[in-house]
């Protein structure tokens, strides 16, 4: 899945010990779609059980634009669309060993560190089927957002985070109005596909704001 491929929060958040994992799980057109809501519901409780700091339905919405899992769970039809993010990689390693174990027959997608994504595949028994990495930006980089603020609108991989919003949000922080917490949990509400992580948004946040 592309829009979760350009994500570079993990290159400027201060906490090393905070990790951006996003997984998704969804069916195929044409191939498990028929009967897939049931698998899907499956696979939503499993990401549930495991304390993502975001997770939802792409087509509905999630924890953090304001839906209650079980209202995620009675809306999902064959062609939802599961998203979970969690902030460390052992957890990501009992995730997918319950999916495997529950076999669901899902697609399931894991964007993170390669070097720490592949060792747990290999651990658990699981073999990637496609490998994509992103190779940057080109053309005129000075026209772009800086790095930091990529850093935060690119874990919203359909572009649902506005740079001003965060440039606002900072200004909102300095001045003693709202918090980093807050202010990551405002703009999480805009990724509606549930892949934004407010955690590492908010450890970004608080560097940006005590520095400036």
């Amino acid at each position: 899945m592309t829009h979760t491929l350009h994500r570079r929060a993990d290159e400027y958040c201060p906490d090393p010990t905070i990790k951006d994992v996003v997984v998704l799980s969804m069916a195929s057109k044409g191939n498990n779609r028929e009967g897939a809501n049931t698998r899907l519901k499956k696979i939503f409780m499993i990401f549930h059980k495991h304390a993502p700091v975001n997770l939802a339905d792409d087509n509905r919405g999630g924890l953090l634009t304001g839906m209650k899992p079980e209202e995620i769970i009675e809306q999902a039809t064959d062609k939802a669309y599961m998203g979970a993010v969690f902030t460390d990689y052992a957890t990501l390693r009992d995730v997918l060993s319950e999916i495997k174990n529950e076999d669901p027959g899902m697609s399931v997608v894991v964007s993170g560190e390669f070097n720490s994504i592949f060792p747990i595949l290999k651990e658990i028994g699981l073999k990637p089927h496609t490998v994509s990495l992103s190779l940057g930006v080109f053309g005129k980089k000075e026209l772009v957002p800086s790095e930091e603020i990529l850093a935060i609108t690119s874990m919203c991989g359909h572009g649902m985070i506005s740079p001003e919003l965060v440039r606002e949000l900072i200004a909102s922080i300095q001045r003693g109005e709202t918090t980093p917490e807050e202010a990551s949990e405002k703009m999480a509400k805009g990724c509606t596909c549930g892949i934004f992580n407010p955690k590492m948004a908010a450890e970004i946040l608080k560097k940006i704001t005590k520095r400036e």
